[in-house]
């Protein structure tokens, strides 16, 4: 019967609905309020809900908790409770904020935080400690891991949230603690700037809880300059601290605004009982010995090598890093802290990955120290047996970029893993390269040949770099990046680059990429070469003809017989000596004819054929030309080879001889 009633008021729209149905939960039985509280839920008014938040105290705890599991829909009607002029509403309002851990409603807590009530502004600040305390408590156990912990134990499964995505309990935690934190810090770094007075101290306590990180926005309170809760957080981190306050304490330590004993203690403490409590992060300290431990510092020298390793014998990975820590923020001199440290780092060393995270303590101590301070520390993390450690000191060694960071990292290429290397080769690869690439030209060829080589060894990302070149730039760029890779033997790596480099715009690109084809262990396409061979620059075409002549594509004879007859000299030049090498037997005539061709460029170029070919038997047409021709570079040119041939003659007899 009450089915269909509790139906009809959740789809009615008049505010009465909310009114009925909040009655029923006051004044109802348990199953009575338990279908009351469901069609309040599902109606979702603000109006509804507010009457929800007012009686929640009153409710058993089996509605309470639905309510808790239910109050992300509450949020909307606890911003209104918390402003309302009614002390109950307010005062469940508040309560629901920091049960539900809704921290985007904290700003609505520091609003009645000098509300005329006195019992408002109690239970606002109450609600505020409780949220700062709820996030200090559940970030330390995520770094615990207590969360996988509990699951693995209890046997628990990942969740399902509301929006169907399969989480873990940490990773449920850890979003929640996203979702919030920012806004609870910025509300009590707020309410301590405004709301001073008698809420100072709860305000404070609830800032420690949150000053537990180097990012944290009451941490950042001590570096704001004006901000009214500067001095009393000052005066408090410089006393002895509570034992949920350490890590602030810790935090604060690094601070200069601190007064000197405070920070000449933190330094400077070698009391091993003293020191095993920090670095277990007890409440060291409580008892109020601070100025027993001030007077107990050894000025400026930490511990000597043997006390340390000492110390360290009796300690396990994780502490031993804690103790790492403490060197780093202690202040001494980094010549001193490398020491320490690296005799730490060798105390971990060869355990492979069960002190891996005790390392990489270590090494954060190092990355965190300013830029320009030493980086020895560093440099024998490059010989760490785990990778992973490697490639994070050579990424910070090269963010730091230290005086010779090239030379002590271009050391590691021949021994490092690939990753490491891949890491080397971006950060100083492209200083090696520009440094081969300028000096290219300035060097002799043997000498730069040799520079190549030693580059590839060194720059496993050079023939990428190369092939940038090649593929943009200017022309002059282009050639000289073609030039390189043909020295260094890089064509059939550049091939792709190369064969698109045959349709530049540019004649004197198409022309040397034609050239370098020819020395591709795999012959060009036909539908490259037929591209090629009917370019409009003769260049283009007389490389192209060598191609063919080196790869021996002997299909393309009737083409070069009739490339033989050309206009253009070079390139009839290049089609003869083909077909000779090819021994087609009208290469000769063609030669003969091209010797006595009306044009002189194309006699000089036929005798250029003949040195090439070593065909002799048109020695004198040569003579002739050298006697007869009217063109004077023809004849000098005559001139010339048979100076080589009457030189290659007198030779022969002293080599039979030899």
């Amino acid at each position: 019967m009450l089915q269909p009633l509790v139906q009809a008021l959740v789809r009615s729209k008049n505010e009465a609905a909310d009114d009925v149905l909040a009655e029923a939960l006051r004044m109802g039985s348990d199953a009575e309020r338990s279908l009351a509280l469901g069609a309040l839920l599902r109606r979702g008014t603000i109006r509804g809900l507010s009457r929800v938040v007012g009686i929640h105290g009153q409710l058993p705890e089996p509605l309470q908790q639905t309510v808790l599991q239910n109050i992300r829909i509450f949020h909307s009607a606890l911003r209104e409770c918390g402003r309302s002029d009614d002390a109950s509403l307010r005062l469940g309002a508040m309560k629901l904020i920091a049960l539900g851990r809704l921290g985007k409603l904290t700003y609505v807590l520091s609003e009645s935080l000098h509300h005329q009530d006195e019992t408002i502004g109690r239970s606002a600040v109450e609600a505020i400690v409780a949220l700062a305390r709820w996030v200090a408590t559940e970030t330390r156990k995520l770094q615990r891991g207590a969360y996988n912990a509990e699951a693995h134990a209890d046997g628990a499964g990942d969740l399902v949230d509301a929006s169907g995505v399969v989480e873990s309990p940490a990773q449920r935690i850890c979003r929640e603690l996203a979702e919030q934190r920012p806004d609870i810090e910025s509300a009590v770094a707020r309410a301590m700037d405004v709301h001073r007075g008698a809420h100072g101290p709860d305000l404070l306590r609830a800032a420690l809880f949150l000053a537990d990180w180097p990012g944290s926005k009451t941490l950042a309170i001590l570096h704001t300059s004006r901000h009214g809760g500067q001095s009393l957080m000052v005066r408090r981190l410089q006393q002895p601290p509570d034992s949920e306050h350490v890590e602030a304490f810790l935090l604060g330590a690094a601070h200069g605004g601190l007064r000197s004993q405070f920070g000449a203690a933190f330094a400077h403490i070698d009391q091993a009982p003293v020191l095993d409590a920090l670095v277990r992060k007890t409440h060291w300290l409580k008892n109020h010995q601070l100025q027993l431990c001030v007077h107990q510092v050894s000025r400026g020298v930490w511990w000597g090598e043997a006390e340390l390793a000492r110390d360290l014998l009796r300690r396990d990975g994780d502490e031993a890093a804690r103790v790492g820590e403490w060197i780093s923020a202690s202040g001494v001199h980094d010549g001193v802290q490398d020491q320490r440290l690296d005799q730490i780092r060798q105390r971990l060393d060869g355990s492979g990955d069960a002190h891996f995270a005790a390392r990489l303590r270590l090494l954060r101590c190092a990355a965190r120290r300013p830029r320009g301070a030493s980086v020895a520390l560093l440099k024998s993390f490059l010989a760490d047996p785990d990778e992973r450690l490697m490639r994070l000191a050579a990424r910070e060694i090269v963010r730091r970029r230290p005086v010779d960071f090239e030379n002590v990292l271009l050391q590691m290429m021949t021994s490092a893993p690939e990753s490491v290397r891949r890491v080397i080769s971006r950060a100083v690869g492209q200083a090696g390269f520009e440094s081969f690439w300028t000096r290219y030209d300035r060097l002799d060829r043997p000498t730069r040949k040799a520079a190549g080589r030693a580059m590839l060894k060194i720059l496993p990302d050079a023939v990428n770099r190369l092939s940038r070149r090649l593929s943009s730039g200017p022309a002059a760029q282009q050639l000289k990046a073609i030039q390189v890779a043909r020295e260094l033997g890089m064509i059939d790596s550049l091939s792709n680059v190369l064969q698109q480099l045959c349709s530049d715009p540019n004649p004197k690109v198409r022309s040397r990429a034609v050239g370098a084809l020819g020395e591709m262990a795999q012959p060009p396409t036909p539908l490259l070469l037929d591209r090629i061979l009917n370019d409009a620059d003769a260049r283009v075409r007389a490389n192209a003809i060598e191609v063919l002549e080196q790869k021996q594509q002997k299909e393309y004879l009737p083409m070069l017989a009739q490339r033989g007859r050309s206009v253009h000299n070079r390139e009839r030049a290049n089609a003869i000596k083909a077909m000779h090498r090819m021994k087609v037997g009208t290469a000769t005539n063609q030669l003969t004819h091209m010797l006595r061709d009306s044009r002189s460029e194309h006699r000089i170029s036929a005798m250029w054929t003949l040195r090439q070919i070593g065909f002799w038997k048109l020695l004198t047409e040569v003579g002739r030309l050298a006697r007869e021709d009217e063109n004077l570079k023809v004849r000098r040119y005559a001139v010339t080879v048979l100076r080589d041939v009457a030189e290659m003659v007198r030779n022969q007899p002293a080599r039979k001889a030899g």
